[in-house]
């Protein structure tokens, strides 16, 4: 189970590469057309916050986790019994389970609803289709839960080395 998630987070960087390279080739064509001299409306502005930005931040954030790159402040916790950090980092991921399946399924209800809505902003040019950058969202607090999940129930903890001379 755990190569799924770790081909999900694969699949979900990928689709936060596209969108990066995406977004750099837009802003490069409007800033190319416009010193150029060429009047044109690309919604850039548009096409990069209800699209572009949400699959880049979020598809990043399950491999950022599954590939530890992640902030790690661990001053406190590294001077502790290894039974003890143990039990902090199982407790720390049911904890953080529960929170991003609750963050999944709220996503999701908005997302859901936004869809049956038909999500719409009304540009200067007419009407942009937002809400399939909803769902970025949701696939990505739903790896991001699955990853936490399997890591609990595995016993998949990650210990910071123990100051020199500690005998646990």
């Amino acid at each position: 189970m755990l190569k799924v998630t770790d081909l999900l987070d694969t699949a979900l960087m990928v689709i936060a590469a596209v969108m990066l390279v995406m977004m750099l080739g837009h802003v490069s064509l409007e800033v190319i057309l416009r010193l150029s001299g060429v009047s044109v409306q690309l919604q850039t502005i548009t096409y990069v916050s209800a699209w572009y930005m949400v699959a880049l931040v979020f598809c990043a954030l399950p491999w950022a986790e599954g590939h530890e790159g992640h902030i790690s402040v661990d001053a406190f916790t590294s001077m502790l019994p290894a039974g003890v950090r143990v039990a902090m980092l199982r407790a720390f991921d049911g904890i953080t389970t529960l929170c991003l399946g609750f963050l999944t399924w709220l996503s999701a209800l908005q997302a859901w609803d936004k869809t049956m809505d038909g999500e719409i902003w009304e540009t200067s040019t007419g009407y942009f289709l937002v809400w399939p950058g909803r769902w970025a969202i949701v696939l990505s607090f739903a790896v991001l839960t699955l990853r936490y999940a399997l890591r609990c129930l595995t016993n998949r903890a990650v210990l910071t080395p123990a100051p020199a001379g500690e005998g646990d």
